[in-house]
């Protein structure tokens, strides 16, 4: 009881800025608490479409191959196994521009007989670095393996179009004009290929709307290599240690591919920038207005706990010539700051985070990022509590200064005049 009373007893006259104070708090923290939110939604809207849209991912192909567009739908011709796009890249040049380097042999299977004829798309690939950039869901069996040899993944459509089940086997021509059995091992629910090749001819499909390939089979890159009879690739994905990075990936694969005309190098960094760039300019408005904010309402708070420690200095003094130790005296001041600060503090965080809607649209002219659904972590609450403090701190600092760095007599002859 004691205690309560030497630490909210004998306010006077500076009561009333005591609660101008906590008030001052609970705006600024409403305030800096609801930017943070939008903030935190909003960088998480942007984090999200980066992970949506790759701009770390560099696509190199070649020409496509205009043997895909004239593979007849009729007759009598035997299996065929062509390349979707010309074998002009490289694996040696790719390593040399830096990054990871994700190779793939894409590769097109016709088979006609009779009036009838299927088209299977075959994708050699790298099991692991495939993972990180394409999606997988696999229904049925198990994925590919780096050591795999003439095993194959392959989607539900594929699986119906080739007649084949979980354990079954079907033949692939090869470039030596022999078959090679291929035993499925792995199928697939859903397929998201990471920058597949368009779709231009009638072939298996899990999206029927799309206009690229969505359905095939998938093999290791040393298995179609075996297919194909060579080791150039017909398109690659070069991944940059990160998106700033593009930029000079670019550079060394245009200048490792000067001499091939018919290789291209597709990035998506410069036009992932444009879209998100008037939105990232909307949330440093927002930052500014957080950082503005904490400071005036900081300072004008520290200002008015300066007043009310400055009218409660003869009471510390006489608390220090009673005997009380100086930690025991501070305990006191300290006690009083917090209980303004951490009153108005409270009630403004929980104010903001009250009146900030479920998800919102942000204005944007280019991008469209989907809803920002505002939330709050440690760190709004780090920096609400952070501004308090110091704002406690800074208004307590004069007088603390002033009782330990005199004379407990030459404080209460001062604060007696």
């Amino acid at each position: 009881m004691i205690w309560a009373k030497l630490v909210f007893g004998g306010f006077g006259r500076r009561g009333l800025e005591a609660l101008v104070a906590l008030a001052v708090l609970a705006i600024a923290a409403a305030i800096v608490a609801g930017a943070m939110m939008v903030i935190k939604g909003a960088n998480d809207a942007m984090a999200r479409a980066e992970r949506e849209d790759r701009p770390d991912i560099v696509q190199v192909t070649s020409r496509f191959n205009r043997a895909v567009f004239e593979t007849p739908r009729s007759g009598h011709l035997p299996p065929l196994t062509l390349p979707v796009y010309e074998p002009l890249i490289d694996p040696a040049k790719l390593s040399a521009a830096g990054g990871t380097v994700l190779g793939r042999q894409s590769l097109l299977r016709n088979v006609v007989s009779g009036e009838s004829f299927l088209n299977i798309y075959i994708f050699g690939i790298e099991p692991e670095k495939e993972y990180q950039v394409s999606v997988f869901s696999l229904g049925r069996g198990r994925f590919l393996r780096s050591d795999d040899g003439a095993v194959a993944v392959l989607d539900q459509a594929s699986a119906q179009a080739l007649g084949v089940d979980l354990g079954g086997t079907f033949p692939v021509r090869k470039a030596d004009g022999q078959d090679l059995s291929l035993t499925v091992v792995g199928i697939l629910d859903r397929l998201e290929l990471r920058d597949p090749p368009p779709r231009t001819i009638a072939a298996p499909v899990l999206t029927p709307d799309s206009t690229y390939v969505s359905s095939g089979v998938f093999v290791t890159l040393h298995t179609s290599e075996e297919i194909f009879g060579r080791s150039t690739l017909t398109d690659a994905l070069g991944i940059a240690p990160a998106a700033q990075d593009v930029p000079s990936m670019v550079d060394g694969l245009r200048e490792a591919f000067r001499l091939e005309p018919g290789v291209f190098v597709t990035e998506r960094y410069g036009q992932f920038r444009r879209k998100v760039h008037d939105f990232a300019q909307t949330l440093a408005h927002f930052a500014i207005i957080t950082v503005a904010t904490a400071a005036l309402a900081g300072s004008f708070a520290a200002n008015l706990l300066h007043d009310v420690y400055a009218d409660r200095r003869r009471q510390y003094a006489m608390l220090l010539a009673l005997g009380f130790s100086p930690m025991q005296t501070t305990m006191v001041g300290v006690g009083v700051g917090v209980a303004i600060v951490g009153t108005g503090t409270l009630v403004g965080a929980l104010v903001g985070a009250a009146c900030a809607p479920s998800h919102f649209a942000m204005p944007s002219l280019m991008a469209d990022l989907g809803a920002i659904e505002p939330s709050f972590n440690s760190l709004i609450a780090a920096v609400v509590i952070g501004i308090a403090l110091v704002a406690v701190a800074l208004g307590m600092a004069p007088t603390a200064w002033r009782l330990h760095g005199r004379s407990i007599a030459g404080v209460l002859s001062q604060e007696g005049r």
